[in-house]
């Protein structure tokens, strides 16, 4: 922890996430170049601490004085960010860390990702961190935002996110790949998931991605990690946070690439990461509680489930549907990813049998069949029944979205899903794009029950969040830190 007259922080991280000022070395009055675009972002979102162009070409940037130097800045310097050509990389650290500035940012590539030459120079950028006790992210990343603190030392889209205070959940997402990173962040905001932080670590010259997980796991804004991982350095380091992870209750979401040899090269030249053994990753995955995921609506689709906060307390599922087709579908998958479709109660059956035409069906699926369109007295019968047997853990229903869609039906579904603690999972969605429709859409998603259009999607998502639960549970009750 650095400490000046005046000023301290908690931990060496609040330098990046709580900065009360920020220097951009390399600034520059185009808000399309490299060194514009924070500074234009810092502008816009109205970070509200000091903010300090660095460019001897400029007087002023945008009305802000701009010094030749970082040691012209009169007042203290939390953060820099840096976005210069490599040879003038280590000038301007040793600059930064003799103006005593607590952190710094680096866009710059060309390091150990090119060879010989470059790591020589990462090693430098190593060295200065532990020298100065400043700490460093990157090199060759796209930087750090953090939308509470309006924090924009980036040049990512991502800084172009409306980030709404109230969105559903909040993901901070850790990337070795700025690219994929800032295209997962910004697929999940479009799917209306809240943000926290969005870091670019690059090649971890000094900082490591397991660096963030422990100080995001006490983060109020953070209630969900994603992770972009080519390989770690540090597993011991890795499993730490994972547990500070599990131990505050934030799932963690992984896309580990790198599974064959090909990625593997392709992950030393890209950040210099070593990948390791894919297996020996799955092992630790499963050890740690984390997901993995392969596709980008995975994630979104777990963010929104586990916003509910609805854990799942077992595996046991039913299903109801409208048809048998997307039942049987539907009891596929679930068996496929871990889940169990066992047969109701007696009592669950007898109360479903009752209002059921003779051709439907109460056995798990239970097959409602097309009478449901015209009696929607039907759904809500057959829905408590579900959610009334202590045998179920899970529910999936269909979502009928449609114009003719009475509002009374949706008022008692909300009723029954309110008057029990278990997740339920609307799918199949039959919606026809009508006002009507989209109101009940909204005021569902706004009740946070996840709408998942495809079986599979639907099955993987509870899957992971009932074993999440799981794992998280025997770790509280055995918190040994790292036993198991």
């Amino acid at each position: 922890m650095k400490e000046t007259a005046g000023y301290s922080t908690t931990s060496d991280m609040e330098y990046f996430f709580n900065p009360r000022s920020i220097a951009i070395i390399g600034a520059s009055a185009d808000p399309a170049k490299l060194g514009g675009r924070p500074l234009a972002a810092l502008r816009k979102k109205g970070f509200k601490g000091g903010i300090y162009p660095v460019n001897p070409r400029y007087t002023a940037i945008d009305g802000l004085p701009c010094f030749a130097s970082i040691r012209d800045i009169p007042d203290r310097v939390d953060l820099a960010v840096i976005s210069v050509p490599r040879e003038g990389i280590v000038d301007s650290l040793r600059q930064c860390a003799a103006k005593n500035t607590g952190a710094a940012v680096i866009f710059t590539a060309g390091f150990a990702e090119t060879g010989d030459e470059g790591l020589s120079v990462q090693h430098e950028i190593a060295a200065i961190a532990k020298e100065s006790n400043m700490r460093i992210l990157g090199p060759n990343c796209i930087g750090f935002i953090h939308f509470e603190n309006a924090v924009m030392a980036s040049f990512s889209d991502v800084m172009e996110l409306d980030i709404e205070r109230d969105g559903r959940g909040s993901l901070s997402f850790i990337t070795q790949s700025g690219s994929y990173g800032e295209r997962t962040f910004i697929k999940a905001y479009q799917e209306g998931i809240g943000g926290g932080a969005f870091i670019s670590v690059g090649n971890e010259a000094d900082l490591e991605f397991s660096d963030f997980i422990t100080y995001l796991a006490s983060d109020a804004t953070t209630s969900i990690m994603g992770l972009y991982l080519e390989g770690a350095k540090d597993g011991g380091k890795f499993r730490m946070a994972a547990e500070s992870a599990l131990r505050a209750g934030k799932p963690i979401l992984v896309k580990k690439v790198g599974k064959s040899g090909a990625g593997t090269r392709a992950a030393a030249s890209h950040t210099g990461s070593l990948a390791g053994t894919d297996r020996m990753y799955d092992d630790f995955f499963r050890q740690m509680g984390i997901i993995r995921f392969d596709e980008l609506r995975d994630l979104a689709n777990f963010a929104l489930a586990h916003h509910s906060g609805r854990i799942p307390r077992g595996r046991n599922v039913a299903i109801l549907t409208d048809s048998g087709g997307p039942g049987v579908e539907m009891a596929d998958r679930c068996e496929e990813f871990g889940l169990c479709v066992p047969e109701l109660g007696t009592v669950t059956r007898a109360r479903i049998e009752k209002v059921l035409p003779f051709y439907g069906s109460a056995r798990n699926p239970v097959d409602m069949t097309a009478a449901v369109m015209t009696d929607q007295g039907l759904y809500t019968a057959c829905l408590r029944a579900i959610f009334e047997d202590n045998d179920i853990d899970i529910v999936f229903a269909p979502g009928f979205f449609m114009a003719y869609t009475e509002q009374g039906l949706l008022d008692d579904m909300l009723d029954i899903y309110h008057s029990s603690h278990k997740p339920l999972v609307m799918f199949p969605l039959w919606e026809d794009g009508s006002p009507q429709a989209l109101e009940m859409i909204a005021r569902v998603k706004n009740e946070g029950i996840p709408l998942i259009s495809e079986a599979g999607d639907a099955a993987w998502t509870m899957a992971s969040l009932a074993r999440y639960g799981e794992r998280r549970q025997r770790f509280l009750e055995d918190d040994t830190s790292g036993l198991f």
